[in-house]
């Protein structure tokens, strides 16, 4: 509803227009009266008001004083419909000057005023629209600045944007807000649901905030499986609602949880003194989720509780990878679960720093990498890479994380198992098949090496090895000969032609075709026909 205040300093006006039409019917709700310009300041200053409709000559403080004061120091944008009389006309010829929207003359008619009406709701609601918008492409812009900081890119320029748009206090905390899929039976729940319910968590958390909506951020991390919320926490904000630390958290979440579908987990990150300490509080937040105990009842976690735990060392956690990476070469899997079990296991016994986290990872990655390198000297090791970022540092930082690590290193011992003991000519001859007599269904890497029984990043390095190219690469070009034949000996409309090679989406197959060609297909087409 459009919010409206009538100011007019006779009585049987301001009631004639409030019954004149039916004002809900038009989307409009009147929020209070005023008999001059004085009374209008004042309810101005306890309502939110959109439309002032005003009389041009009121006693103590006229129209034109109250809109000039209105302009000059009332913040939030107000439109003004001005009421003037047909003797009053210079009036409202100043009042135009001031940028009122409208005026209407008295005597007021019914239809005068719902065509000024309906004309002011349409450029209300387009205005209104264009302000969300914009907002949106605020806080977009915003949140990739805050962002930086967050991940300990902290510079002069995101500094400055940051603090243009918000004023933090010297007492802060970033909180990692995880949704919890698996309270409802969904634990199959699928990456695009998960997308729909952060963002849903996301706006019910603006929606709390009112307007320290800013406080609230989306992860934009290099995880693509990560789905947290961020929140800093505000000093500001707890003394705004009289209430402390505790109390205030414990009040989001209670709020969150009367307008929140899934349960969900906090994880608070260590109190920093400013803005640009944020990182810190980041990189503990994080701490506190990947080592919380799950069992906690009220489901926040403190870094605070975990930092009063004894140190882990450098020594201690290369023991333990080390221990891993020989399991992970013999392809034990028994043992294998077993050592990630207890590497997890004793890391929540200690105060972890998240650097010696990384380190410990990188340490682990890199031993792969060289082990996969010594079983075959002619591995693409930038392609290995690819394969073993599904257990990247971000991507490790999850609830469930153990069970991540698991899975990556048992397959990455059957990949090393594979290195040793497959020749690879004869499926090569299998997949040469299977793209002739199949390169207009759905063919991928991935569904070709579960069909044969090999992991797909070997697969892909055999094919690279054999062919000097891709897989994806040699697909398109088989797809596209076979296209050039069609479009010879038929007469097939292009996206026919497009359909039967393969390809669904007609503009993808025209840009791949004029790319292997250097042709558009009807220009393929037309130079044999001149023929």
């Amino acid at each position: 509803m459009i919010r409206v205040l009538i100011v007019d300093d006779e009585p049987f006006i301001r009631q004639g227009l409030k019954i004149l039409i039916n004002w809900e019917q038009y989307g409009y709700e009147i929020v209070g009266e005023a008999a001059n310009g004085i009374e209008a300041i004042k309810e101005l200053e306890t309502k939110d008001v959109d439309l002032l409709i005003v009389d041009i000559k009121m006693p103590e403080m006229n129209g034109i004083e109250l809109i000039e004061y209105v302009r000059e120091n009332i913040l939030t944008e107000v439109k003004i419909i001005v009421l003037s009389g047909y003797y009053e006309f210079e009036y409202a010829k100043k009042a135009i000057k001031c940028n009122v929207t409208d005026y209407i003359l008295k005597p007021i008619q019914r239809d005068e005023l719902v065509k000024v009406l309906n004309s002011f709701k349409e450029e209300y609601m387009k205005q209104k629209k264009q302000n969300t918008v914009q907002k949106i492409k605020d806080k977009v812009v915003y949140d990739r600045f805050l962002n930086e900081i967050i991940y300990g890119k902290c510079n002069d320029s995101n500094l400055k944007y940051i603090k243009k748009r918000q004023i933090f206090s010297s007492e802060l905390r970033y909180m990692i807000i995880e949704i919890n899929y698996c309270n409802n039976d969904e634990i199959n729940i699928s990456e695009n649901e998960k997308m729909e319910q952060q963002q849903i968590f996301y706006q019910n958390m603006i929606s709390w905030l009112g307007e320290n909506y800013y406080n609230v951020i989306i992860d934009m991390g290099q995880s693509k499986e990560c789905y947290d919320i961020g929140f800093i926490y505000d000093k500001r904000l707890a003394k705004e609602k009289g209430m402390n630390e505790s109390e205030y958290i414990l009040n989001f979440k209670s709020g969150m949880q009367q307008i929140q579908k899934h349960d969900f987990f906090i994880y608070i990150g260590e109190k920093v003194n400013s803005i640009e300490e944020i990182s810190l509080s980041y990189k503990s937040a994080t701490v506190a989720k990947l080592f919380s105990d799950f069992s906690i009842e009220s489901n926040i976690t403190y870094y605070d509780e975990m930092a009063k735990r004894k140190e882990l060392s450098c020594n201690a956690g290369k023991q333990y990878m080390d221990y891993l990476i020989h399991e992970i070469e013999d392809n034990n899997k028994e043992e294998i679960v077993k050592c990630v079990d207890r590497i997890y296991t004793s890391f929540r016994e200690y105060k972890i720093n998240l650097d010696i986290i990384k380190i410990n990872i990188n340490y682990l990655l890199c031993n792969l990498i060289n082990i996969a390198k010594e079983l075959d000297s002619e591995i693409n090791q930038e392609e290995v890479m690819q394969y073993i970022s599904s257990v990247s540092f971000e991507q490790m930082i999850s609830r469930g994380s153990a069970n991540h690590l698991k899975t990556f290193s048992l397959e990455f011992a059957e990949y090393l198992s594979q290195l040793r003991q497959n020749s690879f000519q004869g499926i090569l001859n299998q997949i040469d098949k299977e793209i002739s007599e199949h390169y207009m269904e759905k063919l991928s890497l991935k569904y070709l090496s579960e069909k044969y029984y090999i992991n797909s990043a070997y697969l892909g390095q055999i094919f690279k090895k054999q062919y000097s190219t891709s897989f994806k690469d040699y697909l398109n070009a088989y797809r596209i000969e076979k296209a050039a034949e069609l479009l010879k000996r038929s007469d097939d409309k292009i996206y026919k032609i497009a359909e039967k090679v393969g390809y669904n989406n007609t503009d993808y197959f025209i840009n791949k075709f004029v790319q292997l060609k250097e042709k558009t297909p009807l220009q393929y087409r037309k130079q044999f026909c001149c023929r």
